[in-house]
């Protein structure tokens, strides 16, 4: 008797742990279909229109202040929209970014800009096989507004302004990206009259623009890592394979965006770029004094580019699908 009960217990604890790791097979695998299903779920919308608008402010003020600085007021405007296509096997992504910051100084009363971006770019792919993605890329980079070093121009609209023509490989998930791409045309342009007669941004004296052709790499993720934190970063790297390949220009930004209530968020924003083509005027010790070759012409070199912005942040997200039959 104590023998059958033993081998019935050990059985029914054997047909219970069989049907427990079935149950946990299927639960695996309706896991698996579900996250497979989310992954690729974009694609049951045809049209996919959103966004993410932020509006940072941030202040300094000073009384009596032994160390100097003057009180200012300084406002950046951010805009993140995308205007999304699939069908099939066929996606046409279209984004537009814009950064625009201005400071105004309490004392003397004067405008500064402290940022300024404006970026399109249009992305049309065909699914080959898995998650990679034959790709063209086009986009159009430039500012909004004249830039000013010392009360002098140093920029202005589509000057300097970027192009790129890519065709790639593009691999796409569901919260990043890369895009690869060995033929890539870059097209640099200097269209204001007032810096025709310069030599600027790698575009000679007299004309409006230059071309390079090359190799060109992105990098792209916009995750929320909870649902409080989002992290949106950028990385493109581009190398001219017929003017010393070896430097490659880098154009990097990330913003971390914490929410606080449904509205307000505390923003961190970096960006660095370093372009070779981008010179700057190199001075003698005094600072003042412009370093000047036996020839006459300024001595010039190329820098790091780097900016940092953060304080508290209006934020207004949207997101609308049109939905396939």
């Amino acid at each position: 008797m104590k023998k059958k009960t033993v081998l019935f217990v050990s059985l029914f604890c054997w047909m219970g742990s069989s049907v427990f790791a079935q149950e946990i097979k299927d639960l695996a695998i309706k896991s698996y279909e579900k996250s497979t299903k989310a992954d690729t779920s974009v694609k049951e919308h045809y049209w996919t229109l959103g966004g993410l608008t932020l509006l940072t402010f941030s202040q300094d003020y000073t009384l009596n202040w032994a160390a100097g600085g003057d009180p200012a007021l300084s406002v950046k405007g951010t805009g993140n929209y995308f205007l999304r296509y699939n069908k099939n096997r066929l996606s046409w992504d279209n984004t537009l970014n814009f950064d625009y910051g201005m400071q105004r100084n309490l004392e003397t009363k004067v405008n500064t800009k402290t940022t300024d971006n404006l970026e399109l770019a249009s992305n049309l792919g065909y699914l080959l096989s898995g998650h990679w993605n034959g790709a063209a890329l086009v986009k159009m980079q430039t500012q909004i507004s004249d830039g000013y070093t010392n009360e002098k121009v140093t920029s202005a609209f589509m000057t300097p302004a970027y192009l790129i023509t890519s065709i790639g490989l593009d691999y796409k998930r569901k919260d990043w990206s890369i895009f690869v791409s060995p033929i890539t045309g870059k097209t640099t342009f200097k269209m204001d009259e007032r810096f025709l007669n310069e030599n600027a941004f790698g575009v000679e004296e007299g004309k409006t623009f230059v071309s390079a052709f090359g190799g060109f790499a992105r990098f792209t993720i916009n995750k929320d890592i909870t649902q409080t934190i989002n992290l949106y970063s950028k990385l493109e790297l581009f190398s001219d394979y017929f003017n010393h390949p070896e430097k490659v220009d880098v154009n990097f930004e990330m913003r971390w965006l914490f929410k606080m209530t449904e509205w307000l968020s505390f923003s961190i924003y970096v960006a660095a770029i370093y372009d070779y083509d981008v010179r700057f005027q190199v001075y003698e010790a005094d600072g003042v004094t412009p370093c000047v070759r036996a020839d006459g012409t300024k001595v010039t070199t190329d820098h790091l580019q780097f900016k940092e912005n953060f304080g508290l942040t209006l934020t207004n997200k949207f997101l609308y699908k049109s939905k396939s039959k």
